[in-house]
């Protein structure tokens, strides 16, 4: 456990800074615990956090901003992906007539960044302004199977919810929010309030201090949060910067401005390891690319087609030349990193012989000679779009290229991801193909990709049916005994390897350029910002804040 540091150290830290501390740190040698405490860490990305409100935030780095610094969630996931306490210092369950209560048990001193304690009213609040439709929660899923919750005791609370898989999931993603500051404001006001951007009051290892819209938000370490949930942050101050052109941040990361350098791309990789001063922190993460097929066009509603496709198309190529080798071939919707991985199912492989013999047996064929198959009067032909994004657009070059061997058009267009994301999410779905990507969840719930009750909804792409997928879905999500699932998580595996209402390309490996001066970062699926609070630096390198 970290002890927070007294007098002594502070003046042996200013020691530190020349001389034989200088000398020792240079050299990698050991550093006490008491020692690591100081320095301002600064990590760029090219998102701009949308907001530091738990009730309006859709994008990943304002949550793991949220999860990791600002606040604290009731549990947390370990390196095993098992989840353990955090806020709540233990829970138990206890079955119902028709589901099951869940009590979470609070750590009583826990305390919001003006003094307040947190309590179970706080998270009672949290619960009913999510299921509250007024508040329009952007990721309503997360609790739809909670029904009601009850504060026993000022750090007490009980929820009343149907049994499923994965049910504490959702309290590892909720951080409490205020109820003392924000239970007055309308619920419809919720999403678009002050708080998330100009004053948001947290109770976790770092307190707000600035934000400068486009540019940066500013923590600073509380000195006196609780041992029972880690202690202090070992540095003093994070600033998350915001740099939206790639070649900046890595000036940034290589001159020594920046510390840290998310999602650095692939082809950065080597100048940043040729660097000695920097290094490569690289990771399996959540997310995939894929191409979604629109099943409403003629050319992609019969499997044999889709599955031939993906036959055409190169991916091992794709990953070499486009991700610089950070990326593994993907052979469907479920990443390594989930436990219902099908580790059997082999990949379908890059064999254009084949895919030209399906092209064929589905009735698309080259009569007339001009190189491009034909069905009927339609030509296998269409468009295949992407939003501005350089590994994508390379996707696309490649994978033109590639269909144009089996006899197959793409035209390629890219598109501003404010128009793509509206024609795409349409009912009317007036696309016929795109290159995204998409970022699974440890629960993971395809119902929305593909379930035959949500093909008007916004993220039921492909237009795709399956009366049996569907049944294995309902199934997955319902039943928590994981040898019971798995099976039944293998079939949907394979029967969407089979019909293939994607193409799955690859699923992300990330790298992050991190300075050699910050020690024990870690970084997995759980999120980059995962173990921020014992980052540290070391003494002689440590510099005030920009």
């Amino acid at each position: 456990m970290r002890r927070a540091p007294t007098l002594g150290t502070v003046v042996a830290l200013l020691l530190m800074g020349c001389g034989e501390g200088a000398e020792r740190a240079e050299q990698g040698e050991f550093i006490p615990d008491s020692l690591r405490y100081g320095g301002t860490a600064v990590v760029a990305y090219h998102v701009e956090p949308s907001s530091m409100n738990q009730f309006a935030s859709v994008d990943n780095i304002s949550l793991e901003l949220q999860n990791f610094v600002l606040f604290t969630t009731l549990i947390r996931y370990d390196e095993s992906l098992e989840p353990v306490p955090y806020l709540a210092e233990r829970w138990d369950t206890a079955a119902t007539s028709d589901g099951m209560a869940l009590s979470f048990h609070l750590h009583d001193d826990v305390r919001w960044h003006d003094g307040r304690l947190t309590t179970a009213h706080d998270v009672k609040f949290t619960f009913d302004r999510i299921k509250d439709p007024r508040t329009a929660f952007p990721n309503q899923s997360l609790l739809a199977l909670y029904d009601s919750a009850a504060v026993q005791d000022s750090f007490t609370i009980t929820f009343y919810l149907r049994r499923h898989p994965g049910f504490l999931d959702p309290w590892r993603r909720i951080s409490p929010m205020p109820e003392h500051i924000l239970g007055n404001v309308a619920p419809s006001e919720l999403g678009q309030h002050r708080f998330g951007s100009e004053s948001p009051l947290g109770n976790g290892p770092f307190r707000f201090l600035e934000h400068r819209s486009g540019d940066r938000w500013v923590f600073e370490a509380v000195p006196d949060f609780p041992q029972s949930l880690g202690g202090r942050p070992y540095i003093d101050r994070l600033v998350y910067r915001v740099i939206e052109e790639p070649t900046t941040s890595l000036s940034g990361l290589l001159a020594g401005e920046v510390d840290i350098c998310l999602s650095v791309a692939p082809h950065q990789v080597a100048e940043i390891e040729a660097n000695p001063t920097t290094r490569v922190l690289s990771f399996p993460a959540l997310s995939y690319a894929f191409i979604a097929w629109n099943g409403r066009r003629p050319l992609f509603q019969d499997a044999r087609v889709r599955r031939a496709l993906t036959l055409a198309i190169n991916r091992e190529q794709i990953v070499q030349a486009v991700r610089h080798g950070l990326g593994i071939p993907a052979k469907g919707p479920v990443p390594p990193f989930h436990w219902a991985y099908h580790e059997e199912l082999e990949p379908l492989p890059y064999d254009p012989d084949s895919a030209r013999a399906l092209l064929a047996a589905a009735g698309w064929l080259d009569r007339d000679g001009d190189g491009i198959r034909e069905h009927d009067v339609i030509r296998a032909s269409f468009e295949l779009r992407t939003h501005p994004r350089a590994d994508r657009e390379d996707i696309m070059t490649l994978v033109q290229a590639d269909l144009a061997k089996v006899g197959l058009e793409v035209r390629l267009r890219v598109q501003e991801a404010q128009s793509l994301r509206r024609d795409i999410t349409s009912r009317e779905r007036p696309f016929d193909a795109f290159v995204l990507g998409w970022t699974a969840d440890f629960r993971l719930d395809d119902r929305i990709l593909f379930a035959c009750s949500q093909l008007d909804a916004p993220f039921q792409w492909a237009s795709y049916c399956n009366p049996r997928v569907d049944e294995l879905l309902d199934q997955v999500t319902r039943i928590e005994d994981r040898s019971q699932a798995l099976p039944l998580w293998h079939e949907y595996q394979e029967i969407l390897q089979w019909e293939q209402p994607y193409t799955f390309l690859y699923y992300e490996v990330r790298p992050n350029g991190v300075r050699e001066r910050i020690r024990d970062v870690r970084m997995d699926a759980r999120g980059d910002l995962v173990n921020v609070t014992d980052w540290w630096i070391e003494p002689a390198a440590r510099r005030s804040a920009n």
